[in-house]
Formats: C-alpha cells, structure tokens, sequence
C-alpha cells in the first residue's frame, strides 16, 4: 500500500463517517420531547389527563412495547 492508498482510504472512511451522520440526523425519530408532547396531546383529546409521574409510567410501558422479554436462564437446564 503507497502513501497515497493510505490517504485515499482514510478520506474515503471520514466521507462515508461524514455522510452516515448527515443521513441519521435526516431519517431519526423525533426527540422524546416532541413525542412525549404529541402523546400527552392524544390522550388529553380522549379526556385522559396523567400526572407527570403517571405519564412518565406510561411512556416507558410503551418504550417495551415490541421487545423481546428478558430471558432468564433456568437454574439447572439438566434437571428432570
């Protein structure tokens, strides 16, 4: 590999460092404080009003939704 094969790799790694970063910001979720609002809104439409502590509940109930429940080992897999 010659000198310039080295610089030529590393431009190419921070472009393509440079371009993931631009397109995540792009195609990211809004921030949890958008969707907290946008939530807080749905449910004050449906007369549902939360303290901050219940809502904070909520919200993480919600952050599970879809994900795989922990797993948790059986204490002896050879046992009959």
């Amino acid at each position: 590999m010659t000198k310039g094969d080295g610089i030529a790799l590393a431009a190419a790694f921070i472009g393509g460092a440079v371009a993931g970063a631009a397109l995540g910001l792009l195609f990211a979720p809004e921030k949890g404080e958008d969707q907290r609002a946008k939530i807080k809104e749905a449910l004050e439409k449906k007369g549902i009003k939360l303290d901050k502590e219940s809502f904070e509940k909520l919200v993480e109930e919600i952050k599970g939704i879809g994900k795989k429940p922990e797993v948790i080992p059986a204490e002896d897999f050879d046992a009959e």
